[in-house]
C-alpha cells in the first residue's frame, strides 16, 4: 500500500506492523514528536518513540490498539498520553485500524489537549486508574502485617493455650484479610486464563457490597444454582458482577431490594440483577454503555460502570438484555457462553 496518501494529513498518522515497528509516519507526526524528519521514527518501535518505554503499552490508561484490534478485530479508539522527543506531555486520541489482513496497522492521531470534554474525559480516566494503583499498593501494605499477626497469634496459642479472645482475634484478622484478598482481585487484572468458579466469584463480589447497601437501606437477594465454570480471568467476573450491582443499589431507593441471579441455562452462563428503582427512559438505552454517560437519573459513579461490562461481556463472547421502563426498575441480563468439555 502506498502510504503517501497520509503525506499531507493535518492529522499524526503512523502506521506499523505486528511486532510494534513504525513502517511509517507523516511530517506532521514527526514534527509534533519533536523530530525534524520520519526518518529518525521509522523502523523504531511506537511505544519508545511516543512513550519512551521498553515495551508495548497496556492497562486501562493506555491500552494498546494493537492489541486492542487483535481481540476485536476492528477499528477501535483509545486514549492516550503521548511523550515527546524533548519529554512534553501530549493527550492524544488515537483511531486505529487493520489493514492488509491485521499485518499493519493505521493510527490517526489528534491532540486533545483543546477538546474540553475530551480532555476532561482522560484526565478523569487517568485519576481512576490512579486510584485503582493505589488501592493495590494499600491492599499489598495492609496483608503484610495482618499476616504477621496471624503468624504471632499461632506463637502466642503454643505458649498459652486456645482460648475464646484468641479465637476472636483470629476470625477479626480473617476477616480483614478476605476483603483485602478481594480487593486485589478486583484491581489486579491480568491476562491469565483459568476455570473460574463463577458462583463463588458472585459471592465474593456481593459480599463486598452488602453493608454499602445496607447503610443505604437497600436488601440484597442473592440466589445461585450449582457451581459453573468458564475459561477465563476472575478479575473481569468479580468486576462484571460488582459493577452490575453497584448500579442497581445506587439505584434504588431506602426499603427496596435487588435481586441478584446466577445460573446455568443451556449452554450459557446466565447472571441477572434486577432493580425497583426509576428505570431508565427509552431514549437512553442505546446510551448506557457508552463510557462517561451517567443519564439524567445518575447521581453517581463515573459512568464507566456499564462500559467495563458491556466490553467484559463483549470479550467473553457473550450478549446484555437491558429491561427497564421509567417507574418500573431495570433488569440486567447477562449470559456468557460456557466452555465445551469433550
Amino acid at each position: 500500500m502506498d502510504f503517501s496518501v497520509f503525506d499531507h494529513f493535518e492529522e499524526e498518522v503512523v502506521v506499523i506492523d505486528r511486532n510494534y515497528r513504525i513502517i511509517y509516519a507523516n511530517e506532521r507526526y514527526a514534527r509534533d514528536m519533536g523530530y525534524s524528519s520520519p526518518e529518525e521514527i521509522i523502523g523504531n518501535f511506537c511505544y519508545v518513540v511516543s512513550h519512551h518505554q521498553n515495551e508495548p503499552c497496556e492497562g486501562e490508561c493506555h491500552p494498546c490498539p494493537l492489541r486492542e484490534i487483535e481481540k476485536c478485530g476492528r477499528s477501535v479508539n483509545v486514549v492516550h498520553t503521548h511523550y515527546t522527543h524533548d519529554n512534553r506531555e501530549v493527550p492524544v486520541e488515537i483511531c486505529a485500524f487493520p489493514i492488509e489482513g491485521g499485518e499493519k496497522i493505521v493510527q490517526i492521531i489528534r491532540d486533545i489537549k483543546n477538546d474540553k470534554e475530551k480532555y476532561y474525559l482522560f484526565s478523569l480516566s487517568q485519576k481512576l486508574s490512579s486510584v485503582g494503583f493505589l488501592a493495590l499498593g494499600i491492599a499489598h501494605q495492609i496483608n503484610t502485617p495482618l499476616s504477621t499477626i496471624l503468624l504471632a497469634l499461632e506463637d502466642l496459642e503454643e505458649k498459652l493455650g486456645s482460648s475464646e479472645e484468641l479465637e476472636v482475634i483470629r476470625n477479626a484478622v480473617n476477616t480483614c484479610k478476605d476483603y483485602v484478598d478481594k480487593l486485589l482481585l478486583l484491581v489486579k487484572r491480568n491476562s491469565t486464563r483459568d476455570f473460574v468458579n463463577l458462583q463463588r466469584a458472585v459471592r465474593d463480589s456481593v459480599e463486598i457490597l452488602k453493608v454499602y447497601a445496607k447503610d443505604r437501606g437497600v436488601n440484597l437477594e442473592v440466589e445461585g444454582e450449582e457451581e459453573v465454570y468458564i475459561l477465563g480471568n476472575e478479575t473481569d467476573i468479580r468486576h462484571l458482577v460488582l459493577n452490575l450491582v453497584l448500579n442497581a443499589v445506587q439505584a434504588s431507593p431506602p426499603g427496596e431490594s435487588v435481586k441478584v441471579r446466577s445460573f446455568r441455562e443451556g449452554e450459557n452462563w446466565v447472571f441477572v440483577v434486577e432493580d425497583r428503582g426509576p428505570g431508565i427512559e427509552p431514549e437512553e438505552l442505546s446510551k448506557i454503555f457508552i463510557p462517561f454517560y451517567q443519564g439524567k437519573n445518575k447521581r453517581e459513579g463515573s459512568g464507566l460502570g456499564l462500559a467495563i461490562v458491556d466490553s467484559i461481556v463483549r470479550e467473553y463472547g457473550g450478549s446484555i438484555d437491558v429491561r427497564s421502563s421509567p417507574g418500573k426498575g431495570s433488569l440486567f441480563k447477562v449470559s456468557i457462553p460456557l466452555p465445551q468439555l469433550l
